[in-house]
């Protein structure tokens, strides 16, 4: 994905927007929830098993954890502002906005996921989804770009239509299994797209990569699911009461898996 031409930086300069972009996001973010702009809470995000607490902050726990979002966010800007991967060949390393832009998605679910946790109002809970849906339509894309060789116009209309297909899918409101969400089953639906067209361009298109970045990214995702699943409210892990919570650990895994898939792309060598 080359440099759009009428966005015009430096490498250097990607950190310093990224940390713009944080403290943007995190800005907005305090005065929503202290001038109550999010509006009234209704309950969205309280079955993660953190019990509501009064003041400003009402799952502080899995409130601040979705910080570890902004940290990998702008340490992904920080190590490419600082050209630590220019021995490599590839879009992230070629053009400073493709890596701007993803740094910038994964510090988007930051403050994304902390409005829903820290209002549990409704508004809150669709930034969540939103924030899920912009990084997974991101990789889904970015996944197939690369093996079907698109245009940086297709690929835009593909990350285009992916977020409108998982907006839409989200206005299913029903119970689903096992996610409980439909909104949540097409983020996961297209993690598989993601994984799929992944494994098609390391093994079939053959394109030189660290595999290893790219299964420690799955294995974290596995691993933060199976957590998700265990820590609900109702189950036997849950405590309602306690700092220590499940979902919790669930953002700090998330966070770390889109690091890793962060240095699986940058690891590609040899694109064109």
């Amino acid at each position: 994905m080359p440099q759009i031409p009428f966005v015009k930086f430096e490498r250097r300069h990607i950190f310093y927007l990224a940390l713009s972009w944080a403290v943007l996001l995190l800005t907005l973010f305090f005065l929503a929830v202290f001038n109550q702009w999010f509006g009234p809470p209704s309950g969205v995000g309280a079955d993660f098993c953190e019990a509501s607490r009064p003041g400003y902050i009402r799952q502080p726990a899995n409130t601040w954890s979705n910080l570890g979002f902004v940290f990998f966010g702008l340490l992904m800007a920080w190590q490419l502002s600082h050209a630590k991967f220019d021995a490599y060949h590839n879009r992230f390393t070629r053009s400073p906005f493709t890596g701007l832009f993803f740094s910038c998605l994964v510090i988007a679910l930051g403050p994304g996921s902390m409005a829903m946790h820290a209002t549990e109002t409704s508004l809150g809970g669709d930034l969540d989804m939103l924030s899920m849906y912009l990084v997974v339509s991101f990789a889904a894309s970015y996944a197939m770009q690369r093996y079907f060789d698109w245009s940086n116009i297709v690929f835009t209309v593909s990350f285009i239509t992916i977020v409108l297909l998982c907006e839409w899918a989200g206005t299913y409101y029903e119970p689903v299994p096992v996610v409980d969400y439909a909104g949540n089953a097409a983020f996961g639906f297209f993690v598989c797209v993601t994984i799929v067209f992944e494994m098609l361009n390391a093994y079939h298109r053959k394109r030189k990569l660290s595999k290893l970045w790219g299964y420690g990214s799955l294995a974290t995702l596995i691993l933060a699911f199976i957590i998700w699943n265990m820590w609900k409210d109702g189950s036997p892990l849950c405590n309602p009461g306690s700092l220590i919570q499940g979902h919790a650990m669930w953002h700090l895994l998330d966070s770390f898996a889109a690091y890793c898939l962060f240095r699986f792309y940058v690891s590609e060598q040899g694109e064109n």
